[in-house]
């Protein structure tokens, strides 16, 4: 082991000591000395950074850097929602108009408020969110009219019933049996014996069977007032209760009641007035 040899002299007495100190305890002594210094130091920088003037106001530098950065960014979010907000209630108005729901101005959009109001912090933010929920209720109407008009839709006969001739339509005409002119309030479609009758549009079937002069029939309540009326079937399949579908074989085509031969009597009735069906189809053929 390497030792420090330390010979000290002492003049009064004419003596001299020599101490032998290990290398390493000089070393560890440096240590902790070094090590103290810097403890003291870090310490000391501590204290004057967490308790003096200067070191607040270097914190308070650095929180304010930091709220300003937090105030850019919510700065930037608000000017995004508001284009965001303007685009959404211009296609509102679109949308509106396409369901013909009436129309929201600008200014009633921006729903202000009456009264005594308590003061905001933000409010302009307090102004976006009530015009994002009034965003929001007025989608809700969209959709419910959207939904409503689809079902109106579905419910619509807009199809033709069954492919093949139509032979006579709407209104006035001789009667082939009487000979007489008299109303006809549908239109008869000649097709071969057996051909498939569909229902033209979504709906509950209120009545099938045999009608007097119309053979067998069979009757559709599709609701807003419509009904549809097929006659001089050869077959009916299907019952009064039933819901059809649009293009869901009902009948076949057949020349039963007063008819000179096989053919489709189709009729539309809405609010319990025979309408033209050449109106309501949609399709320019059977689909």
């Amino acid at each position: 082991m390497e030792r420090l040899q330390v010979l000290v002299t002492l003049t009064r007495r004419n003596k001299a000591l020599s101490l032998s100190i290990p290398l390493h305890y000089i070393y560890i002594t440096v240590a902790v000395i070094f090590g103290f210094l810097f403890f003291s130091g870090a310490v000391t920088r501590f204290i004057i950074t967490r308790f003096t003037q200067r070191g607040l106001l270097n914190r308070l530098i650095a929180e304010n850097n930091i709220l300003n950065q937090k105030l850019a960014a919510y700065t930037a979010a608000v000017d995004s929602f508001r284009q965001f907000l303007a685009f959404t209630e211009q296609m509102d108005n679109r949308f509106r108009s396409a369901v013909n729901l009436q129309l929201v101005p600008a200014d009633v959009r921006k729903m202000g408020v009456g009264g005594y109001q308590p003061a905001t912090v933000a409010p302009e933010v307090d102004e976006l969110l009530r015009r994002a929920n009034f965003a929001r209720q007025s989608l809700l109407e969209i959709d419910r009219a959207v939904s409503t008009q689809q079902d109106r839709i579905r419910h619509l006969p807009s199809i033709w019933p069954v492919q093949g001739w139509v032979t006579s339509g709407f209104g006035n005409r001789k009667d082939p049996f009487s000979g007489r002119y008299e109303f006809h309030e549908g239109m008869d479609i000649v097709a071969p014996r057996g051909t498939p009758i569909v229902a033209t549009a979504d709906g509950r079937v209120i009545s099938s069977g045999w009608r007097a002069g119309y053979g067998r029939t069979v009757e559709i309540d599709h609701g807003w007032g419509i009904r549809t009326f097929y006659a001089h079937c050869q077959t009916v399949r299907v019952s009064p209760g039933k819901m059809v579908k649009r293009g869901e074989v009902i009948a076949t085509v057949g020349a039963t009641g007063l008819a000179t031969g096989n053919h489709l009597h189709y009729g539309i009735m809405v609010n319990g007035r025979w309408v033209n069906p050449a109106d309501y189809i949609l399709t320019p053929k059977f689909r």
